[in-house]
């Protein structure tokens, strides 16, 4: 589910092709799998999915691919390059994850100890156990979703004050009976680091798994410190421009996403948690199978994810998306591969991308299996949905469209965000034409549901994200580009580049 954030300033970009000059040899792979890569790299950048992007390729334990794609900052100009830095958000938990394995191996800590073992001054930390907040299943309310977040967020924090919004809520649900993505989890996971390790998190993962690693251009982001080759944070609404993304301190973003890192890094990272350097092979087994709880990500581990694909070769992976970036580090184990794609779009589908240079590296050989003739005729359903959300959902990107949209239904936050400029991008969709929803996922992160619908019409794929509050109050709406990546083919411009409205740009502050 992408994060549902809007933003302050309005910029206006034109894609751009690599800096050059900047990328790593692509002596790995052939020609045609060259101009493949580089043809979806093209293509995020060509419409509205996002300002810059940098493809990361590793194959048989060698970087043959890294190359960026379109601006690290719009403004300026600046192109995005091999070894161009991005938050990598919530990609962060597999490092916070690994961190309270490395004390579990020192002998430090039990996974199945209680909380209060730790943190005894935490509201109900005798009824948690560690598992179950490197797993989401400790039930505490997610403090991203305090209607006071965006005020509260644009100043500096202590792990302790951000938890403290939400602890001593009722828990959501008994720990360990259900599921539900918890940055709460990972800031209390933070906590127990610090306390157990005597260091601030920041200095813990730079000296216990950066230097180890031999990771020399990431770092945990504590305040707003800008260094050499960082992408700039941008976000976007419907068919509005491009703007900075919404600002808040990396205070608040921590043990659950506040690291930087590129392709170089991040493949050193990979290779040093699998190999052994950083956690023992049974903490890595442990980390990297999936524990299903109920239908919510039954592939998650440890701050990673462990899946299947349809040839029968496992992926693990994790996204990550902040308010103005998206990433995925995906490694294909059985193909001796990884796939890492960065972004400055808090939107962009990083999904799509790893999924089309997946296709384009692997031949698909598995067969497709024939549908049950019972499931013939059964219409497709999404866990966690229900027909009058899912209607009402549709009805509000409809109102919009038609330029009536009823601020007193938002969340105060929202309301406080929704500008002109993003009342008109929302309207400027019906430029496309006749519109066709799906409902792909439900995301249920209390106290609100995520609704995410892929959004067709006959000139663009865009993705619609609709959260609500149990209150009733919208609690976040957006509408994103959802690249269509043709690697057969020469890549054309998207529609939406001349659909969208523009503005002046505004100069960074």
């Amino acid at each position: 589910m992408r994060l549902l954030a809007t933003a302050l300033l309005v910029v206006t970009v034109v894609a751009s092709g690599t800096a050059a000059g900047a990328d790593a040899p692509t002596g790995g792979l052939t020609a045609d799998q060259t101009a493949r890569v580089d043809a979806i790299g093209n293509t995020s950048v060509a419409g509205r999915a996002a300002p810059g992007v940098t493809i990361g390729i590793v194959w048989h334990g060698a970087v043959v691919y890294a190359k960026g794609f379109g601006y690290r900052n719009v403004e300026e100009r600046v192109a995005s390059d091999a070894a161009t830095r991005y938050p990598i958000g919530s990609n962060t938990k597999q490092f916070t994850a690994a961190a309270i394995l490395m004390l579990r191996d020192a002998g430090k800590l039990r996974l199945d100890a209680k909380l209060s073992t730790y943190l005894p001054e935490i509201p109900h930390s005798n009824r948690e156990t560690i598992r179950n907040l490197l797993m989401h299943t400790g039930g505490y309310a997610e403090y991203t979703a305090n209607v006071n977040f965006d005020e509260l967020g644009a100043r500096p924090a202590t792990p302790a004050q951000v938890v403290g919004l939400v602890d001593a809520a009722p828990l959501d649900f008994v720990p360990g009976t259900k599921r539900s993505y918890s940055n709460t989890g990972y800031m209390l996971l933070q906590m127990v680091i610090e306390r157990l390790s005597g260091m601030r998190y920041a200095e813990f993962i730079r000296t216990k798994i950066f230097q180890a690693a031999g990771m020399t251009s990431s770092w945990v982001r504590t305040y707003d410190d800008t260094r050499p080759d960082t992408a700039t944070e941008y976000d976007t609404i419907a068919l509005g421009p491009w703007e900075h993304a919404l600002h808040i301190d990396y205070t608040w973003f921590g043990g659950p996403g506040s690291i930087l890192s590129n392709v170089e890094d991040l493949a050193k990272w990979n290779a040093a948690l699998a190999g052994g350097k950083l956690i023992s092979a049974s903490s890595y087994r442990e980390m990297t199978t999936p524990h299903r709880i109920d239908a919510n990500f039954p592939d998650y581990g440890f701050g990673i994810m462990s899946t299947k694909l349809p040839n029968g070769h496992r992926m693990i992976f994790h996204g990550g998306n902040t308010t103005g970036a998206a990433t995925q580090d995906a490694r294909f184990p059985d193909d001796d591969l990884q796939i890492i794609v960065l972004s400055n779009s808090g939107a962009f589908s990083y999904d799509s991308a790893v999924q089309a240079i997946y296709a384009t590296l692997v031949p698909q050989t598995a067969p497709k299996a024939k549908p049950h003739k019972a499931a013939k005729a059964a219409a497709p359903t999404v866990a966690g949905s229900t027909p009058a959300r899912t209607k009402a959902a549709i009805a509000w990107l409809e109102s919009a469209i038609a330029g009536k949209v009823d601020l007193s239904k938002l969340r105060p936050d929202v309301r406080a965000r929704m500008g002109p400029g993003h009342l008109a991008g929302y309207r400027a969709l019906a430029r496309l034409g006749a519109r066709k929803y799906t409902l792909a996922m439900v995301d249920r992160r209390a106290p609100s549901t995520g609704y995410e619908f892929l959004l067709t019409t006959p000139k663009a794929s865009m993705v619609y994200v609709y959260a609500i509050e149990d209150s009733g109050l919208i609690s976040g709406v957006g509408v994103y580009e959802e690249p269509v990546y043709q690697t057969q083919a020469a890549v054309k411009p998207s529609p939406l580049a001349s659909a969208m409205p523009q503005a002046a740009p505004t100069p960074v502050p």
